[in-house]
């Protein structure tokens, strides 16, 4: 009977939370029909209580269901009745990031896409993040082909989208893109993480400068001159502190890869401007990432600079970048 179960099966929910247990979930696990149904008609419920604890038990729902209707029923009706409760996107958003196994394994988790794509433009931060990192889930079991056909036009429209809440998302996701594509997929990506550090917006650079360390831990070392300095470059001189200070960690990386002359010759600079810099929070952040960049740099010439900027850090005016 289990194999017949519908998410329309049951009648709709009533028009508002009841006074006390609604649903009674308990014999769900045995695949029970009438708690199998309980599931689906709380998924429609008024009540937030009663959504988010189908949402718990949607696994055993999407057994019930077989993985080809899950794919074909279940998870276009998650996309399309998508809450407004941050609460219960920010359960989706994790669950969907788990749910690979129910619509037939790594073959198929592209179809879980779609939902996670709406839910990593929603307004509530953590909401998106949340999607993000199921997103990136996901990619890790794709194939080279289903990354090329599905996620990167994803990356494409929230790159794109309207609003900054999308475009602040799509920085999370170049990074697990870009080892599974081809070259020429390579160098788009690369032009779009770069209007993502050019945005007029300055939550999406600090999006941008936040992902930058992932980038720079998947591009190749020619890349890494001609994309990742000059980006970053950009992005250590904005006139947002907020951005700078999330330029350092993107800084580690980078030097983490350049040979001594390639430090000496690009990087001198700008490491001595964010040592200096006028806002504390940006010093604080060097300050707390001194001996990663020390051990880094090789050349006597910046090892000398870092230890005199350590000294000057060590007599910051400002307690927090002495304590770091």
């Amino acid at each position: 009977m289990a194999e017949q179960m519908s998410i329309d099966s049951a009648p709709p929910a009533g028009g508002g939370p009841s006074p006390g247990p609604r649903y009674d979930f308990e014999d769900a696990q045995s695949g029970d029909l009438g708690a199998l149904a309980a599931i689906a008609d709380a998924m429609k419920s008024d009540n937030l209580t009663d959504r988010l604890e189908s949402l718990k038990r949607l696994s055993v729902l999407a057994l019930a269901m077989g993985e080809e209707r899950t794919r074909e029923e279940l998870i276009p009706f998650l996309d399309e009745s998508i809450d407004d409760e941050d609460e219960l996107l920010l359960a989706l958003a994790e669950l969907l990031g788990d749910f690979v196994q129910y619509v037939g394994g790594p073959k198929y988790a592209y179809v879980l896409l779609r939902p996670l794509e709406n839910l990593a433009a929603a307004e509530e931060t953590v909401v998106r993040e949340k999607a993000v990192e199921s997103i990136n889930k996901l990619v890790s079991g794709m194939d080279q082909l289903h990354v090329e056909e599905y996620l990167i036009p994803c990356i494409a429209r929230l790159s794109s989208g309207e609003w900054f809440t999308s475009r602040s998302s799509a920085a999370g996701l170049y990074a697990s893109a870009y080892g599974k594509v081809t070259d020429a997929i390579q160098s788009k990506l690369r032009a779009g993480y770069e209007a993502l550090c050019k945005d007029d917006m300055p939550m999406i650079r600090r999006a941008a400068a936040s992902n930058l360390k992932d980038v720079v831990e998947k591009i190749s070392d020619d890349h890494v001159v001609s994309f990742a300095i000059p980006n970053f470059r950009q992005l250590a001189e904005d006139d947002q502190d907020s951005v700078r200070l999330l330029t350092v960690e993107p800084l580690v990386a980078i030097t983490k890869r350049l040979t001594t002359e390639e430090c000496k010759q690009h990087l001198g600079a700008i490491v001595q401007s964010l040592c200096v810099d006028k806002s504390w929070r940006v010093r604080y952040m060097v300050a707390d990432h001194f001996v990663s960049l020390a051990t880094n740099i090789k050349d006597a010439d910046l090892q000398e600079e870092l230890l005199n900027v350590a000294i000057s850090l060590m007599h910051d005016s400002e307690a927090e970048v002495r304590g770091a």
